[in-house]
C-alpha cells in the first residue's frame, strides 16, 4: 500500500469516497425502498372507500393489482439493495484489512517490541468486523429508518396534518429519553473492545506452542487461567452494561409509542364516528403509524450500534495514521557494494510510549504499576567505529547485554541510530530504499523465525521460483538435507507454529539454508550457530567458507572458537568497542579479549559449559530422533 492511502481513513465517509459510486447507488435504492413502504397505506385507503365501501368490483381488483405490483417492486428493490450493500461492506471490509496488513508490515521493530500482538490481530478482524457491520446494518438501518421515517411524517400529513402532528409529538419524548445513553454508549463501546483486545492477546500468547509450553514447565496454568478469566468477565460485564441500557431504552419507547398509537386510534376513530375521516383514511394512519414509530424504535438500537462501528473505525484510524518510525527518504537509492562502516555510532531504544498507540501496549490490571523509571533513555551503543572491507568477516564478540545484536540491527535499520553514521559501499544506509537494503542483506539470528506451513514453504520465502533440486542443494551446505531426506513428506513436512517440530538446530541450519537461497551481498549471522554442538558446527562452518568468501560476513557470537578465523575482532563491553585486532594479535596483548578467553575456558574445565554453549531446547524432538542427529538444541 502506497503511503498516501493512508490519507483516506482520516474519516468514514473520505475512506468511503473510494466506493463512491456503489455507495450512491445504494443509498439510492434504500430511497426507493423507503419510498414504497408508504405506497400500500395509500392504496388499502383507496381500496376500502373507493372499493369495498364503495362496492365497486372493478375499482377492487385494480387497487389490488396495483399492491400486487408495489409489493413486487418493493421487494425487487430490496433484495437488490441488501445484495449491493453487503457487497460494498465486504469490498470495505477486503480493502481495510489488506490496507492495515500491509501498513503494519512497513512499521519498525520498535513497534511490534511495544504492541501486544494479540491487540493487533484484534484490530484485523474484530475492528475491522466492526466497520463492516456498521456498512452493512447499521448505516443501511439508520438511512433507511430516516429516510422512511420522512417520507411515513409526509404520508401522515397528507392524509390528516391534526393526526400527523399528534403522531409526531412524541419525537421529543424519544429525544430525551436517547440523550443519556448518547452520552455513555461511546464510553462502553470502546470498553468492549479495549477488553476484548486483552482477551485475544492472553490467547495468542497462552496457546501458542512456546507460550503453553512454558506455563505448563511453570505450573502457571492456574494463574493463567485466573487472569484470562477475570479478561473475559470485563468483557461480560461490558457488553452486559451496553445491551442493558439498549433493552431499557427500547422499553421505554416502546411504551411511548404504544401510548401514542392508542391515542391516535382514540382520536381518528372519533373523528370516523363524527363523519370527519373515512374507514379507508382511519386504517391507512394506522398502517403509516407503524411505518413511522418502526424507526422511531429502531435508531436508538441504530445509535449503540453505529456508537460501535465509529469507534472500532476510529481504532483503525489510530492505527493507520500511526506513521512508521522508518521509512524511505525522498530520492532513496538501491543499496550496492559490500563494504561496511560504522563510523562514531551511537543508539539509544526510544520511550516505548513512542513506539506505538497506547490502545495497542501491554494492558495492566487495575491498579497495576508500570514500573518504569521515567528517567532518560539509556546509550545501548556509544560512538562505535570499525569498518568491514568487502570479502572480510568481522567477528563481534562481548558480554551478555553489550551491544552486539543491536549493532547489527542498526546495519539492517531495523532500528534507527541516534548518531553516528551507517555506510553500505560509502552510502549512508538512511539514503538508500529499505527493500534493497533487506535484499542486500541477509540475516540469521539465534532464534530463527518459521513460519507455520512446510519446509519447501518457508525456504521459498527467500527464492519463490527456486525448485527442489536448488533448495536442497542449499539445505545440503547447510548441513539438514539428511534430516530432510529422512522425513516421511520431506520438504512437505509441516513445521508447526514457529517450526516447533525442529529443534533450535535445525530451526537454525534451515534459516541458514534459507539465507543460502537469498544469495545476499552482506551476511549477518547472529548467534546463528549457538545450538549447535561443537561437531556439526564445525562441518558447517567448513561447508559455508566458499558462500562467505564472497561476502563481507559480520558474525555475532558468544561462543569464541566461532569467529577466531576472523578477519578482525571487535570486542564490545557496554556498548562499546573496548579492544579490535585478529585473534592472534589480540591472545598476545594480555587485554580483555584474552582475559574474557581465559575466563571461558576455566568455566568450561570447571564443568559450567553455559558462558560457551547457550542452553539448548528441553530435548530432541521427533525429527532428530528420525534422522539419527542429536538434537542440537
Amino acid at each position: 500500500m502506497a503511503p498516501g492511502n493512508c490519507s483516506s481513513y482520516t474519516s468514514l465517509p473520505r475512506l468511503l469516497t473510494r466506493f463512491r459510486a456503489r455507495t450512491a447507488l445504494s443509498v439510492l435504492l434504500i430511497a426507493v425502498n423507503a419510498g414504497t413502504v408508504v405506497v400500500p397505506a395509500f392504496l388499502a385507503q383507496r381500496i376500502i372507500d373507493e372499493g369495498v365501501l364503495a362496492g365497486d368490483r372493478t375499482r377492487l381488483w385494480g387497487l389490488s393489482a396495483a399492491l400486487f405490483a408495489a409489493g413486487l417492486l418493493a421487494a425487487g428493490s430490496a433484495l437488490g439493495e441488501r445484495w449491493l450493500v453487503t457487497r460494498l461492506a465486504e469490498d470495505v471490509t477486503a480493502r481495510v484489512r489488506c490496507d492495515m496488513f500491509s501498513h503494519l508490515q512497513r512499521q519498525s521493530a520498535a513497534f511490534f517490541s511495544g504492541a501486544r500482538s494479540g491487540a493487533i490481530v484484534s484490530r484485523l478482524h474484530g475492528d475491522v468486523h466492526g466497520v463492516r457491520d456498521l456498512i452493512a446494518r447499521t448505516l443501511r438501518t439508520t438511512v433507511s429508518s430516516l429516510l422512511t421515517l420522512s417520507v411515513g411524517v409526509i404520508a401522515l400529513l397528507l392524509l390528516d396534518w391534526r393526526i400527523a402532528l399528534a403522531a409526531v409529538a412524541v419525537t421529543p419524548v424519544v429525544y430525551v429519553l436517547t440523550l443519556r445513553s448518547a452520552r455513555i454508549l461511546p464510553g462502553i463501546a470502546r470498553n468492549v473492545l479495549t477488553a476484548t483486545a486483552d482477551v485475544d492477546s492472553l490467547a495468542a500468547e497462552g496457546l501458542s506452542a512456546a507460550g503453553a509450553e512454558t506455563i505448563r514447565l511453570y505450573g502457571a496454568a492456574s494463574r493463567t487461567n485466573d487472569r484470562f478469566r477475570r479478561a473475559a468477565m470485563r468483557v461480560r460485564d461490558t457488553t452486559v452494561r451496553g445491551m442493558l441500557l439498549d433493552a431499557r431504552l427500547g422499553a421505554a419507547l416502546a411504551v411511548v409509542t404504544t401510548s401514542a398509537t392508542a391515542a391516535v386510534y382514540v382520536t381518528a376513530g372519533a373523528m370516523v364516528i363524527g363523519g370527519d375521516m373515512t374507514v379507508g383514511t382511519m386504517i391507512a394512519m394506522a398502517s403509516l403509524l407503524t411505518v413511522l414509530y418502526g424507526p422511531i424504535t429502531a435508531l436508538p438500537g441504530c445509535r449503540l450500534e453505529l456508537v460501535r462501528g465509529l469507534v472500532s473505525f476510529e481504532r483503525i484510524r489510530e492505527v493507520m495514521l500511526f506513521e512508521p518510525a522508518i521509512s524511505d527518504r525522498p530520492g532513496a537509492r538501491t543499496a550496492t557494494g559490500r563494504g561496511v562502516t560504522f563510523t562514531n555510532v551511537s543508539f539509544a531504544y526510544p520511550p516505548q510510549e513512542t513506539t506505538a498507540p497506547a490502545s495497542l501496549q501491554s494492558a495492566r490490571e487495575p491498579g497495576e504499576q508500570t514500573g518504569t523509571s521515567g528517567g532518560p533513555p539509556r546509550d545501548v551503543l556509544k560512538r562505535v567505529t570499525f569498518t568491514a572491507e568487502p570479502g572480510t568477516t568481522v567477528g563481534i564478540v562481548g558480554g551478555s547485554g553489550s551491544g552486539k545484536s543491536t549493532l547489527t540491527r542498526l546495519l539492517t535499520r531495523c532500528w534507527e541510530s541516534t548518531g553516528g553514521r551507517v555506510e553500505i559501499g560509502g552510502q549512508d544506509v538512511h539514503d538508500l530504499t529499505l527493500h534493497s537494503l533487506h535484499q542486500h542483506i541477509g540475516v540469521v539470528t539465534q532464534e530463527p523465525f518459521l513460519f507455520h506451513g512446510t519446509i519447501r514453504d518457508n525456504l521459498l520465502m527467500a527464492r519463490a521460483d527456486a525448485d527442489d533440486a536448488r533448495l536442497l542443494a542449499a539445505c545440503e551446505t547447510a548441513q539438514i538435507r539428511d534430516l530432510i531426506e529422512q522425513l516421511p513428506d520431506g520438504l512437505g513436512t509441516v513445521l508447526g507454529d514457529r517450526g516447533v517440530q525442529l529443534s533450535g538446530g535445525e530451526r537454525q541450519r534451515l534459516a541458514i539454508a534459507r539465507m543460502l537461497l537469498k544469495e545476499p551481498e552482506i551476511v549477518v549471522l547472529d548467534e546463528a550457530t549457538s545450538h549447535l554442538d561443537n561437531a556439526t558446527e564445525h562441518r558447517l562452518q567448513t561447508a559455508l567458507q566458499p558462500f562467505l568468501r564472497e561476502r563481507t560476513c559480520l558474525i555475532v557470537a558468544h561462543r569464541l572458537s566461532t569467529v577466531r578465523q576472523a578477519d578482525l575482532l571487535l570486542l564490545l563491553d557496554d556498548g562499546e568497542i573496548t579492544e579490535r585486532g585478529t585473534h592472534v594479535e589480540l591472545m598476545g596483548r594480555d587485554g580483555p579479549y584474552r582475559r574474557l578467553l581465559n575466563a571461558r575456558s576455566l568455566d568450561t574445565r570447571s564443568g559450567n559449559i553455559t558462558p560457551m554453549s547457550p542452553a539448548s531446547s528441553p530435548g530432541p524432538t521427533t525429527a532428530a530422533r528420525a534422522s539419527g542427529s542429536d538434537a542440537s538444541g
